[in-house]
């Protein structure tokens, strides 16, 4: 194994799992495991959620429901984008819940259920102002008539998707609800009843209990981040991520370090080299604002971060090779500690939590830790 890896904490993803538990009470929940669970492995997550207990999985593409089907996964699966007419037939074959948003995807999903004479479960999915996917709220009643008629298909829930709930400053969200409730209603007033409908994510679980609905669908929280501004405390991070010295050299005033000579020494010290770089998710656009633990000391990322390495002026501190780096996570050496998170990453990269974690590329080793290590890993 590389000495850059991504440590998975399963303790922590169980305990966020309770924390969100506790949270919407009795109603179902989905876990986003989409995008390789945000970073974090998606057959492992996946593997130890189900044995948690969730109600169902949550993926963007048939393809990766695929994965999860092949690695054992039984667990109801909702792929929550539109699924393409080519992949109709793979989708009824693997028994996924998919969200329908227009009659060509509607008709060729019941078309493949006819043929492989079963019924394919749908949600439909109505476009309240996020612009993205689904039908228009006002052509969401007609719609769901249709759907609910079509045979092959059997329409079991609703849904939407807020575009502001991140944002408890903006008044978007409560728009989008009142017009989501407004649909449902006139949805069973036209005989379209559902016996689910969902369109929380992880920013409105945490914003308002009257989005939790039936079902709510988290994602970055399970993995131990939410909104600085919600009251997600007591959620704890997942994703660990390090490294290792690998060179050390002396450098004096006047060098020059990486890729465009960026960065240049202004006194003697020590250039720590590490085996991380954008190849593996640490963005380039870290270049010049990150910063590492080294023996539980912050040390900046000095130079143009490289596809494969970046480097660290430590100073003239008495750093060895094999010394642990961390890039993500904490660090407790001889009682020393410190902890750099996801969401200083993305502040200093200039984005969103997200795509941190989501970033850390398929090279990166995820090392599985915790009680549920074995189910993690199939064992």
């Amino acid at each position: 194994m590389r000495s850059t890896v991504a440590t998975i904490d399963l303790d922590a993803l169980a305990w966020n799992y309770q924390v969100l538990r506790s949270q919407i009470g009795d109603r179902a929940m989905l876990g986003m495991v989409k995008a390789n669970a945000y970073g974090h492995g998606m057959i492992g997550v996946a593997r130890t959620l189900q044995h948690l207990g969730i109600d169902m999985l949550g993926t963007a593409f048939v393809t990766e429901a695929q994965e999860l089907r092949d690695a054992g996964i039984t667990a109801p699966i909702m792929v929550l984008t539109q699924v393409e007419p080519h992949e109709a037939n793979q989708a009824v074959a693997l028994g996924l819940i998919t969200v329908i948003g227009d009659l060509a995807q509607a008709q060729a999903l019941a078309e493949a259920a006819r043929r492989a004479h079963t019924t394919a479960e749908v949600h439909l999915y109505v476009d309240t102002g996020m612009s993205r996917d689904g039908v228009r709220a006002h052509d969401a009643v007609a719609f769901a008539t249709q759907l609910v008629a079509m045979e092959g298909l059997r329409c079991t829930g609703i849904c939407t998707h807020f575009a502001t709930a991140d944002d408890p400053h903006n008044p978007f969200m409560v728009e989008q609800l009142s017009t989501f409730r407004r649909v449902v209603e006139q949805c069973a007033s036209a005989g379209c009843s559902f016996a689910t409908v969902h369109a929380a994510n992880s920013g409105a679980l945490w914003q308002s209990s009257e989005a939790h609905l039936s079902l709510v669908r988290p994602g970055l929280s399970l993995y131990g981040y939410a909104s600085a501004t919600s009251s997600a405390g007591s959620l704890r991070p997942v994703m660990r991520i390090s490294s290792a010295v690998v060179s050390l050299r002396r450098v004096w005033p006047g060098d020059t370090v990486s890729y465009g000579r960026r960065y240049m020494v202004t006194e003697e010290s020590t250039i720590a080299t590490v085996p991380i770089g954008y190849g593996d998710g640490y963005m380039r656009a870290l270049t010049g604002s990150a910063q590492c633990l080294i023996r539980g000391k912050r040390y900046p990322v000095v130079g143009t971060i490289c596809m494969d390495e970046i480097m660290v002026n430590v100073g003239n501190d008495a750093i060895e090779l094999g010394d642990e780096v961390v890039l993500c996570g904490t660090q407790h050496v001889d009682q020393v500690g410190g902890a750099i998170d996801v969401d200083e990453l993305a502040t200093w990269a200039s984005t969103i939590p997200y795509e941190i974690t989501t970033a850390v590329s398929a090279r990166v080793p995820r090392l599985f830790k915790g009680a549920l290590a074995g189910i993690a890993q199939g064992s």
